[in-house]
């Protein structure tokens, strides 16, 4: 696997990690205690929701956009391996006339 593709499927990972964790905060912190009108939990919450809504290009939910992009990142990772070792020279194809 070259340097670039690993970066890419690194940075892929970590973004798909960041969103789950994302949700699962605002999950957690739904129903909490609100100290007041600077509550700091409120202000990171609507920051995620913010990012969310600044994120989605079309209106889906953030749920269903998260599953369908780890869906495309793990079809393309497996598909993408596959094409790699079918090449030419694998699959020992003569070229000469």
């Amino acid at each position: 696997m070259s340097g670039r593709r690993k970066t890419a499927v690194f940075l892929t990972v970590l973004f798909a990690i960041v969103v789950l964790f994302s949700h699962i905060f605002t999950a957690a912190e739904a129903d909490h205690d609100c100290s007041g009108e600077d509550c700091p939990v409120c202000q990171v919450v609507a920051a995620v929701e913010n990012a969310f809504k600044g994120l989605s290009a079309a209106k889906v939910s953030d749920s269903s956009a998260f599953v369908l992009f780890f869906a495309a990142v793990v079809l393309v990772l497996f598909a993408a391996d596959e094409v790699l070792r079918s090449t030419l020279i694998t699959l020992k194809v003569k070229l000469s006339n």
